[in-house]
Parts: C-alpha cells; structure tokens; sequence
C-alpha cells in the first residue's frame, strides 16, 4: 500500500487483501463503498469534492456526467449527477455525512459531439477522461420536471449564461433553437425542449422590454 494516497480503489491502487487488513486490522484505512477506501482521519466532505467525478467514472464506466455536476465539471452539494441506461444512486462515505452519485436514465450519444464531449480531469491520483453532457444538452436536462435531487438544477443566471453562450454560438435563435429541437428530439427529451422554448421566449421578450 502506497503511503502518500489518500484514496484506494481495489483492482488500481491496492489489493482486496491488503485493503481489508489496513481497515479492519490497522485502521488506517476506511471503507468509504465497496472497493473503495479512504485513509483513515481524513475529511469525507473534502474527499468526496476531489474525487467524486472519478469514483463515478470507476462506479459507471459507460455513464456521462449530467446537469449541475457537467455544468460546474466538480461535485456540489454532496452530488455528482450521471446520466446511464438505468436510474440508480450510490452512497460514499456514509459514515461522515450525505454524499451520493446519482445516475438518472439518459442513455448518452456521445456519438454526437453536439451532445457530449470527452473533458479530462485531473486530480491527486492522475488524469482521466469522462464524456459531459455540453451547454446544449445541458439546456435541455435542465427542463426536466425535478421532485427530487434538486441540486441537479443551475441557478437562473448559470441557465441563462448557458443560452447567451449557445444564441452567439449559433449566431440568432433561430438557428439555435432549430439545433436544440434536434438534440432533443434525438434525446427523447420534446417535452423539455417545449419548457426550453417558453422560458426562452420570455428570457427574450424580458431582454427586449429592457
């Protein structure tokens, strides 16, 4: 076992034998979900904000991130948010507090770069690669009706930072919207495409009366 990490992942960085005796036996060790430990005294908060967007990688090896979590590219509010072919969430680190992944059903294109794209992180343990859900998927994620996991959501600002960002992208709305309509009708998301297009609608007609 290396001294100088603070996360091991078995099968990467340590062995299930040598992980189950620093844990049980030596207590330098933690287990924070299956495979997975931290070293022992150290913050879970603060572990799972520098490495919960790998841990969801090495969870759901063919997932992307989604919502807030692809938006900001880092864990909030003890969330990563993935989208997969199925919904499921998995808890790290019970023992200190609230923190969970949370995979919704998406099923990404990353065929499609205007839908997702590979962004390589960095974090103590190295580099890797997860695809992310871009701005103009994000517009349309971010319409869909939410009771729960509310921290998927983006302030007004970040949204309408997303749509001034697509609209000179694209160069006017029409073009804009047209793209956006294609995606969405690609992502079997029209009913969030149609919510998209009336608060883009009134964001525009608000602008206008300014």
């Amino acid at each position: 076992m290396g001294e100088n990490s603070d996360l091991y992942l078995v099968g990467l960085n340590i062995d299930k034998h040598t992980a189950h005796f620093a844990c049980r036996r030596d207590k330098t060790l933690v287990k924070a979900a299956q495979g997975v430990y931290f070293r022992a005294g150290l913050n879970a908060e603060t572990m799972f904000n520098t490495y919960g967007i790998r841990l969801a990688r090495h969870f759901f090896q063919t997932a992307a991130l989604t919502h807030s979590t692809a938006w900001y590219k880092r864990p909030t509010h003890g969330r990563v948010f993935i989208g997969g072919n199925y919904p499921f969430w998995k808890a790290i680190a019970p023992y200190g507090g609230d923190f969970k992944i949370v995979q919704g059903i998406a099923r990404p294109v990353i065929s499609d770069p205007r839908m997702y794209e590979l962004v390589e992180f960095q974090d103590p343990l190295g580099g890797f690669g997860m695809y992310c859900a871009t701005p103009e998927m994000l517009a349309i994620q971010l319409m869909e009706a939410t009771k729960t996991n509310i921290e998927k959501h983006l302030p007004k600002l970040e949204m309408d930072a997303i749509l001034d960002g697509l609209l000179k992208k694209y160069g006017g709305k029409s073009q804009m919207l047209a793209t956006l309509q294609e995606i969405a009708e690609i992502a079997d998301k029209g009913r969030e495409f149609d919510r998209l297009l009336k608060y883009y609608l009134r964001l525009d007609r608000s602008s206008r009366m300014r």
